[in-house]
């Protein structure tokens, strides 16, 4: 019967799906990253219209002639009217439009690791609420075996019947946090598919290597990139804004009057008198100004960051390293505790306390490897890991 129950259970595992299937799968279903690849044909259509020609204006004008002597006669008129670039605005408005289609590709880019560390941090809630399920059912074990062990000595005559009914009380204990733990494991799932735009019921592997790499440079930083993206912008969007005047109007005109025909060939020259633009200016080359500092203050909480996430995770790993041989030590002694009390030479509080500092021991291991795993992800993300 063994063999029957086990089987299963090994094939089932072997079809659980990996983080990796799963993170890549979530990156192409996902309507939201959807949504946002949209922003790439919208700038895309957005820099057209920047660099597009104005229409022309055809004007066609019918005349009745009365003079005060001889007949009544009649005329026309067409113009047309041609808005030209001046010299200079186009290859303005070229870097423009390019640099608007640079900020929609790494805020695309910035919104997909934003995807996929928001992903990663979730799949680690779940690896943690799973871990604490494994948790529970190993100290469902321990003190199962203690409340067995506790009937032997009760039905034996050697212990109370109050020590083998708290042994019993702690069996009830341990099955409510397993409980509890299995609805935490639950709620961190469906959390997870919900975000990952997975709509079916999948099993997930519940165990993932989390690697830090290795710094390149800070420009590699998705949030650094779009603000450096944003700045070329906004110079220019300055830029644009220094030419007073970017239009002016060539017009042709034909008009055919009695006894005469008169064509006009001309332009309109439109006058920076009142409307100099020096606002749009100012506006525009104070962006410039923001943009700048922000660039400055992001690579400074970068630099911190990095740091700070450097030194955490080699405090976190020594901790977690001393914190596993104390828990591997603590199973050892509490496998000798429970041998002295099958055969009476331990009281049943001491060996309950023993179990205990084994649970809150590897609860520390399993919060300290969440805190690890967690500094990695962000460590990632912030050199631009996540980048695509």
């Amino acid at each position: 019967m063994k063999k029957i129950v086990i089987i299963p259970l090994i094939l089932w595992n072997l079809h659980a799906e990996t983080f990796d299937a799963f993170m890549q799968k979530a990156l192409q279903a996902s309507p939201y990253l959807k949504a946002n690849a949209l922003e790439k044909e919208r700038a895309d259509e957005a820099s057209k219209i920047i660099q597009r020609y104005k229409n022309p204006t055809l004007s066609l004008e019918a005349s009745r002639f009365q003079p005060d002597v001889g007949a009544n006669a009649s005329g026309y008129r067409g113009a047309y009217v041609q808005p030209l670039r001046l010299w200079g605005v186009g290859s303005t408005r070229e870097k423009l439009a390019h640099a608007t289609e640079a900020v929609a590709t790494s805020s695309i880019m910035l919104k997909r690791a934003e995807f996929r560390r928001n992903l990663s941090l979730l799949y680690i809630n779940y690896i943690q609420a799973s871990a604490f399920v494994l948790l529970t059912k190993e100290e469902l074990k321990i003190v199962q075996k203690i409340a067995d062990i506790s009937k032997e000595r009760y039905e034996a005559g050697t212990i109370a019947k109050a020590r083998y009914l708290l042994a019993r009380v702690d069996v009830m204990r341990a099955k409510n946090r397993h409980n509890e733990k299995e609805v935490q494991k639950l709620s961190a799932y469906w959390r997870l598919l919900a975000f990952g735009g997975e709509r079916e019921v999948i099993e997930l592997e519940e165990k993932y290597t989390f690697v830090r790499q290795s710094q390149a440079s800070l420009a590699q930083s998705a949030t650094l990139q779009f603000l450096q993206n944003s700045q070329q912008q906004a110079e220019q969007q300055a830029a644009l804004n220094a030419h007073k005047i970017e239009w002016i109007d060539l017009y042709a005109e034909y008009e055919k009057v009695p006894n005469q025909s008169i064509a006009r060939v001309g332009v309109d020259i439109p006058l920076a008198i009142f409307n100099t633009k020096q606002e749009e200016q100012r506006i525009a080359q104070l962006k410039v100004k923001q943009r700048k500092y922000l660039i400055e203050n992001q690579k400074t909480l970068l630099t911190n960051r990095l740091k700070r996430l450097d030194a955490e995770l080699e405090v976190l790993q020594k901790t977690f390293d001393s914190t596993k041989a104390l828990y591997l030590a603590q199973k050892e002694l509490l496998a000798m505790y429970e041998t002295a009390y099958k055969i009476a030479n331990v009281n049943l509080i001491e060996l309950q306390n023993i179990k205990n500092q084994i649970i809150a021991t590897r609860t520390k291991e399993i919060i300290l490897q969440t805190k690890i795993d967690r500094n990695i992800v962000l460590y990632n993300y912030e050199i631009g890991e996540y980048n695509e």
